[in-house]
This record gives C-alpha cells, structure tokens and sequence, in this order.
C-alpha cells in the first residue's frame, strides 16, 4: 500500500510542477506528460504488487525444484503456505 501512496504523491507533484512550468496548455499537447504521470502511478502498484508476492516466490521456486528439506524450511516461513 505504501509504494502505491508514495507513486500518487509523485505522479500529484509531477503534475504541479509540469503544469508551473509547461502551463496548462502545454499540458494538453504534449504526450509525454501523461506518459509520466500515468507511469508513476503504475510503478508505484507494480512494487506494491512484487511486495505482496515476494514472501511466496522462495517456497513456490523450492516446489518447482522438488526439493523436500528446502520446501519445507521456506514454506513454513511464507505466509502463503
């Protein structure tokens, strides 16, 4: 959740500054500024999303190696087990 604040802070004060010093009208023609808005938005829930999954990939890559003692020992710690 916190990424995803801190990529809705960025994207509202990239925003205010690119509209002080483009105005509003540049706003409106140039592309590349809701390129940027939208992809710190979308940077901000990617990480949010790889935090979420994070605990689970060690035991998930431990079952795909069949590996029984190294299974075992991450799966019990994951909160995904």
């Amino acid at each position: 959740m916190f990424p995803i604040l801190i990529g809705l802070i960025a994207a509202t004060l990239f925003g205010i500054a690119a509209s002080m010093f483009l105005g509003p009208s540049a706003l409106l023609t140039n592309a590349w500024v809701d390129v940027v808005f939208w992809t710190l938005i979308a940077s901000g829930a990617a990480v949010s999303a790889i935090n979420l999954s994070w605990g689970c990939i060690p035991c998930h890559f431990a079952q795909w190696m069949k590996r029984k003692d190294l299974s075992d020992r991450l799966c019990r710690q994951a909160p995904c087990a």
